[in-house]
């Protein structure tokens, strides 16, 4: 039996500090269609046991119902491959317009590339090319 995949709360970056701490000290990922900050809280800091997540959209992306879908886009594809994300990561992403009209198989092949690129994969986890 699988594991129930849901979006918690505690999984979601709300605090603006947590928002700025990651784009200023994070690694980054940037490519056509999103930029990916991440880093890594320290053990001191590492009260929650899951990997969270922060997206932001600014409207230069598009209307409110286009940047709400590219939210959920990428809500999903962070969803999907939570079990393969070390748990003291925090995930920034910020959208950018060609995101709009990028096919979801081009954004969860670049999104799995940032993970890769910034070590966000668990070693056990990781896929063989």
């Amino acid at each position: 039996m699988t594991p129930k995949l849901t979006l918690k709360a505690t999984q979601r970056l709300k605090r603006n500090n947590d928002f700025i701490r990651t784009r200023r000290h994070g690694r980054t990922y940037r490519c056509q269609y999103f930029a990916l900050f991440s880093t890594l809280r320290s053990h001191d800091r590492a009260d929650l046991p899951c990997a969270r997540i922060g997206i932001s959209a600014s409207k230069r992306v598009g209307n409110a119902v286009a940047r709400n879908r590219l939210k959920r886009r990428f809500r999903e594809l962070f969803r999907l491959h939570q079990l393969e994300i070390r748990p003291e990561a925090d995930i920034v992403i910020s959208i950018r317009f060609p995101a709009n009209t990028a096919a979801l198989d081009d954004l969860k092949h670049r999104f799995e590339q940032a993970l890769q690129y910034n070590g966000l994969i668990l070693p056990n986890r990781s896929k063989s090319p």
